[in-house]
C-alpha cells in the first residue's frame, strides 16, 4: 500500500502546481529520500529549477494537512529529462466504414462525352444519393 499512498501524494502535489508546469511531468518517483521528477520536454527542466522553493514548501504543506502524506520522506528534490518516446497504442481498426456524413449532394451536371466516364460519373452520383437518404 506505500507506493499506493504515495501516487496518491504524488497527484496531490501536480494538482497544487500550475497545470502549465503539470502537463510536461511524465511521472514521479522516490529514491533514497529523492524525489526525482520526470519530464517530456527540455524547457521543463528550466521551469523546475524556477520553481524548485515552491515545491519544496508544498510538500512540506501535504506533509502537515493530510497524514497519510508523511511516507514520503523527502529530504532534496531533482529532475531530469526523458530521452525515451512516448509510446501510445493506436487502436488498429479492422473496419474501413466511411464514419463521416456525405455533405455532397449529387446535384451536378454531367456534360462528359466518353460514355465510359459518364457511366462513372453517374454511379458517383448514384452512390451520393444513395448515401444522403
Amino acid at each position: 500500500m506505500k507506493k499506493y499512498e504515495q501516487m496518491r501524494c504524488f497527484d496531490k502535489l501536480l494538482s497544487l502546481l500550475p497545470k502549465n508546469f503539470t502537463h510536461m511531468v511524465r511521472f514521479l518517483y522516490i529514491r533514497d529520500e529523492t524525489l526525482f521528477f520526470v519530464f517530456n520536454h527540455p524547457s521543463a527542466k528550466m521551469e523546475f529549477n524556477y520553481k524548485r522553493s515552491l515545491i519544496k514548501s508544498l510538500l512540506s504543506q501535504i506533509i502537515l494537512h493530510f497524514p497519510e502524506c508523511e511516507c514520503l520522506h523527502v529530504k532534496d528534490i531533482q529532475c531530469f529529462v526523458t530521452n525515451k518516446p512516448q509510446t501510445e497504442e493506436i487502436p488498429e481498426s479492422k473496419n474501413s466504414d466511411i464514419f463521416y456524413e456525405e455533405r455532397a449532394e449529387g446535384d451536378f451536371k454531367n456534360s462528359c462525352d466518353d460514355s465510359k466516364l459518364r457511366s462513372l460519373f453517374e454511379e458517383i452520383r448514384k452512390a451520393i444519393q444513395s448515401q444522403k437518404c
